[in-house]
């Protein structure tokens, strides 16, 4: 089969086809000619594979990015068994996989300062090839579509996000400097975040059932530690019994408000409203026992916005 019909009946995008033959988990194909080849049922049989591991980790571990050296060491010795005899090489060398995954890596980064300077929907894929420096048909071997790359924009600022709030809160143990903390790194990744958030929700103010899935998807993934952090302090008696997963929403768009005020209304410095939203909130949700480290929500003096 062409690939077309092996994209078509795997379900797979030939540009993840292509991927798996360069990082080595898929065979190559038998060439036609300059710019064919030919696919066969053992191609098929090895994507529907890599389907299953890749479903199978998501549902014991809940994460959307699957590892590489996982989905290898679960596919082990079967490509060998796999593969008919002849049909070329098996695996990419590691200088081709950090070439691609660089390239990618470009994409994804070109992708979010042009979102930023025209907005994502005055931002083409001409755009993005032409900034990286690479042809419009080199971008279709990394991303499908426009939509993909979105996708996969999204799993790009989220990791980033939360790697580091994660790698900057583990050291530190107060509720007061850990809620600047996070709030100082969320300010930070904000310009990323903001049109991919304006985009969604878009959509789903005209109905689009992706942008909801994403957008409530997306919201979940940045209020994640936040969420945590809410739930720790209640049941320390820190925070008053109520809902965190909707202390946890309240927050994050209030937030986010603060952070559209300040940059609309000289009238007030981010510093103002951030010192309005923190006195708010621990008056609102911190109990008589919370107050003794002064803040448990983020105001200005207990640490500096930003990096």
């Amino acid at each position: 089969m062409k690939i077309g019909e092996l994209e078509k009946r795997s379900g797979i995008p030939r540009s993840t086809i292509h991927h798996y033959m360069n990082c080595g988990l898929l065979h190559s194909p038998e060439k036609t000619g300059l710019t064919t080849a030919r696919y066969g049922v053992s191609h098929l049989k090895r994507l529907e594979a890599i389907f299953r591991i890749k479903q199978d980790y998501r549902n014991i571990f809940k994460g959307t990015r699957v590892p590489l050296a996982y989905i290898k060491a679960r596919l082990g010795s079967t490509l060998s068994q796999m593969k008919p005899a002849g049909t070329g090489k098996t695996h990419a060398s590691a200088g081709t996989c950090k070439k691609r995954d660089a390239t990618k890596y470009k994409i994804l980064q070109a992708s979010l300062e042009l979102y930023q300077n025209r907005g994502y929907a005055l931002t083409s894929i001409k755009d993005i090839a032409d900034t990286v420096g690479i042809s419009t048909p080199t971008f279709y071997r990394y991303f499908k579509d426009k939509r993909q790359l979105f996708v996969e924009v999204i799993e790009y600022v989220m990791k980033n996000f939360k790697s580091e709030i994660r790698e900057s809160l583990k050291d530190e143990k107060d509720p007061a400097k850990r809620s600047a903390i996070m709030f100082g790194i969320f300010y930070s990744h904000y310009p990323n975040m903001g049109e991919i958030l304006n985009q969604l929700r878009s959509g789903a103010i005209i109905g689009d059932q992706w942008s909801k899935d994403r957008l409530l998807y997306l919201y979940k993934e940045m209020m994640a530690d936040l969420h945590q952090e809410i739930k720790r302090a209640i049941h320390k008696g820190t925070i008053k019994p109520v809902d965190p997963y909707l202390l946890s929403y309240f927050n994050m768009a209030i937030t986010e408000l603060a952070l559209s005020l300040s940059t609309i209304d000289n009238t007030y410095s981010l510093k103002d409203v951030m010192r309005f939203v923190g006195d708010m909130l621990n008056n609102a949700f911190v109990t008589p026992e919370g107050r003794q480290y002064e803040t448990v929500f983020y105001k200005p003096g207990q640490g500096k916005p930003g990096r």
